[in-house]
């Protein structure tokens, strides 16, 4: 793994009343992954899910 690239995963995934999104990240050296953020509501598609994940990840690198 290069150390330089972004770590972050992006899980978008079907649940009961819709599309869910979280954004985790991994620990090469501990072995495990850190929940960063998750969507707080279920959207109707699989795209608007990954969409506003996308811009999650944006705003958190961005530092907010």
């Amino acid at each position: 793994m290069d150390m330089d690239e972004p770590s972050e995963v992006i899980s978008v995934r079907h649940e009961d009343g819709g599309w869910v999104w979280s954004i985790s990240s991994s620990d090469p050296f501990q072995h495990s992954m850190k929940l960063l953020r998750q969507s707080t509501h279920a959207f109707l598609t699989n795209e608007e899910a990954r969409r506003d994940a996308e811009l999650a990840l944006e705003q958190l690198r961005e530092g907010h």
